[in-house]
């Protein structure tokens, strides 16, 4: 029983392993089918390989031959089957899964674009619609210009608003848009004082809200100055009363070079904190002599 299941086995990886060892052409022309296109971003038409002459066969047979490539492709980019493969790209490369699943991804997206006949032809007009195409239509409607004019945004590409290319007026786009009728003239005749003071109700909510921001703004940068200022004075308080340490000229002394060796104290080492205690001591010892001078010179003692 094991000698069987491990011929079998072996049987499977042989088979997979000469499956694997194909490269991705000749998957291709094993199934007759045209190469992967080169651009990085093939649209559905390249994908299929459609010529533009096959926009005009009768939608059955443009279905069918549709039908017979995807087919071909699936043999070849399922997951369930390109995962047993070895594919690469036109330059060698091989296909990551990740590659493979974006490529299935984007035969899938091709053919139900293509198969839809009113899918099919907004991609084709998605794909010709240019301002530069403008002058070729003398008399467009304000869609069709509009359309011309915007049609190289982001936000007018087919996966992201293929509604903008499947209608014909603005009207049509509206219903698709918000699946409902869009108002007639009259209604909106009848509606428009209403919608002006709508507008004119949410421009005095929002300039409310910026005049209440600003002077919000403006108390809280009154609040930190009113702050500043005190923290300014209570520092210039407590300096002219040499903070708590007495007035005194020889106080002041003291204060200052006891300062000095704290803030020192974690830059430098214990021989140097005694250096710099003995450099003190001299100092107040020759302000003391130059103060008794001073008094005696002035007669005071």
């Amino acid at each position: 029983m094991e000698r069987c299941l491990y011929k079998q086995l072996s049987k499977t990886a042989a088979r997979t392993y000469a499956t694997a060892a194909i490269p991705h052409d000749e998957y291709h022309k094993k199934y007759d089918l045209h190469p992967w296109p080169k651009s990085k971003k093939p649209t559905p038409h390249e994908i299929f390989n459609l010529d533009p002459s096959a926009q005009n066969l009768p939608t059955l047979e443009l279905n069918k031959i549709l039908k017979s490539c995807y087919v071909k492709y699936v043999k070849i980019y399922h997951p369930d089957v390109s995962k047993n493969l070895v594919l690469t790209d036109d330059k060698g490369k091989q296909l990551t899964e990740e590659a493979k699943r974006q490529r299935y991804d984007e035969i899938q997206y091709a053919y139900d674009v293509l198969k839809d006949p009113r899918r099919r032809v907004a991609y084709n007009r998605y794909q010709s619609t240019a301002w530069e195409n403008y002058g070729k239509n003398p008399n467009p409607s304000s869609f069709e210009a509009y359309r011309m004019a915007n049609a190289h945004r982001k936000k007018y590409d087919f996966k992201e608003d293929e509604q903008f290319w499947k209608a014909g007026t603005w009207e049509d786009y509206y219903r698709m848009r918000y699946n409902r009728e869009a108002p007639t003239e009259e209604e909106f005749n009848k509606n428009k004082y209403k919608i002006l003071v709508g507008v004119l109700a949410v421009a005095a909510i929002v300039v409310t809200l910026q005049v209440m921001t600003a002077l919000e703004n403006a108390a809280q940068f009154r609040r930190r100055a009113e702050m500043r200022n005190f923290t300014s004075g209570t520092a210039l308080s407590q300096s002219l009363d040499n903070y708590g340490q007495g007035t005194t000229p020889i106080s002041r002394l003291r204060r200052f070079l006891t300062s000095r060796r704290a803030s020192l104290a974690d830059r430098t080492d214990e021989q140097t904190l005694d250096e710099l205690r003995e450099n003190d001591q001299e100092i107040v010892r020759k302000y003391a002599q130059q103060r008794l001078a001073s008094l005696e010179g002035a007669g005071k003692l």
